[in-house]
């Protein structure tokens, strides 16, 4: 299921996670043991800066909230993972984006606060497959989330060109 107007909301909180991990010294990134692991572009990276969310959707209390944000080091490019269910009961298993029954995003900026910032997301290209991602939540519990995903390759519409994230997996501390 795909959403053009959710652009907007993604990159708002891409832009708040950033900001709150900054401030927070005991927060996020102070456990060694929280971590995304993705490979982009063929070449494994693992990001530090880190969080989870699980909670009622802020604007629509009648849908529940994941979300997995992770930061580079230098806070420039941010991954985005997010799945939305109707309702107030989310489980571990596996979600799929183009399953209508739950909405899955995968967003990627990459030079976040810069002029020449791009903005990635499961949108087809012209050409070639259908973009496609699976989220596998392994656990929850009141204080970290974890799970794996999978998928092909984020598109940017606005610079006409496709990222390859392929595989990962995070271990991130539950910030509610």
């Amino acid at each position: 299921m795909k959403f053009k107007n959710i652009k907007a909301f993604i990159f708002l909180s891409a832009v708040l996670a950033i900001f709150s991990c900054k401030k927070d010294s005991s927060g996020s990134n102070s456990n060694p043991d929280y971590y995304v692991k993705f490979k982009l572009n063929g070449s494994w990276v693992t990001w530090k800066t880190v969080a989870g969310e699980l909670g009622p959707d802020l604007g629509d209390p009648s849908k529940t909230d994941f979300g997995v944000t992770a930061n580079d080091d230098a806070q420039k490019n941010v991954l985005d993972i997010s799945v939305q269910v109707d309702g107030s009961n989310f489980n571990t298993g596996s979600y799929d984006s183009d399953n209508g029954n739950y909405w899955v995003v995968m967003s990627y900026l990459k030079d976040a606060n810069t002029a020449s910032m791009k903005f990635y997301d499961i949108e087809d290209a012209a050409s070639g497959p259908p973009a496609k991602y699976t989220v596998n939540v392994t656990s929850i519990t009141p204080t970290e989330l974890r799970g794996t995903f999978t998928g092909n390759y984020l598109f940017s519409y606005d610079a006409q060109e496709s990222m390859t994230i392929t595989d990962g997996e995070f271990v991130v501390k539950r910030i509610r």
